[in-house]
């Protein structure tokens, strides 16, 4: 019997060496992964302002993460100090979703909070009173504000820095698109990479795919970034992970397959 991805065409726009889980289980429902890397995750030009969080990590009482690019550039910087992991784990830590937690567990120790809602804006409820503690936010360079404003609204003082740097993928020819064949669907996992991924369709000459191919978005936050663009997301994922993304897959080839 053919599983239900059997011969579906489904673009990964993840990000160089991190589309490994997407491309791994679409492939085991039959599907055929089209990877085009849509953003680079690259380091910050200037280390200062991290290096100086680094070397005030004492002070601090909660370390919140906001994915896995985040914990793994914090902890990499860390070590370039020469700073041992022990001094973060002494820390109350945080982290949004399963994967970060997963990952903050892998090289350090598993979080204290993980919200039940896999979202940046549900992590101030998740956390006890915050007046009058210091946070650190180790973060993309375009993280959205709206924790951290939240945060110091509740009386905490919160000390966002930049780990990480997100950038639309200049490695991509142009070419490689409009060669592609067109694909059953698209997923997409951040903000950013809906923005890059309309960028380089329209340079491409591709436009149309994101109308007449459904969009199935790994969470609300980047539907939204989607929408903002003028265009509509066919499904957002329940479940803000990589396996609640094949979940919505799922569901849309399901909802549209021939009774």
């Amino acid at each position: 019997m053919a599983l239900p991805l059997t011969n579906k065409r489904i673009l990964v726009t993840r990000p160089r060496g991190q589309a490994e889980e997407l491309v791994s289980s679409l492939k085991a429902l039959r599907a055929e992964p089209l990877v085009l890397p849509v953003i680079a995750i690259l380091p910050p030009e200037d280390w200062s302002r991290v290096d100086e969080a680094i070397d005030a990590l004492p002070r601090f009482d909660w370390v919140i993460f906001t994915s896995v690019n985040g914990v793994r550039a914090f902890v990499e910087r860390m070590q370039a100090l020469g700073v041992p992991v022990s001094t973060l784990a002494e820390r109350k830590l945080a982290a949004i979703g399963p994967a970060t937690a997963n990952a903050l567990a892998r090289v350090c120790r598993r979080p204290d909070v993980v919200p039940e809602q896999f979202l940046s804006d549900a992590l101030p409820d998740a956390l006890p009173d915050v007046n009058g503690l210091c946070i650190l936010l180790p973060r993309a360079d375009i993280a959205r504000k709206e924790m951290a404003h939240e945060l110091r609204r509740r009386g905490a003082e919160v000390v966002e820095v930049a780990v990480y740097r997100v950038q639309q993928e200049t490695g991509v020819d142009a070419e490689v698109i409009t060669n592609m064949p067109t694909p059953d669907l698209i997923t997409l996992t951040s903000p950013s990479a809906a923005r890059s991924l309309a960028k380089m369709l329209e340079e491409a000459g591709r436009a149309e795919w994101l109308v007449r191919v459904p969009l199935i978005c790994i969470g609300p936050i980047t539907a939204d970034a989607v929408r903002e663009l003028g265009y509509q997301p066919a499904r957002v994922a329940r479940e803000h992970t990589i396996q609640g993304l094949v979940q919505a897959i799922l569901e849309e080839v399901k909802c549209h397959a021939h009774p």
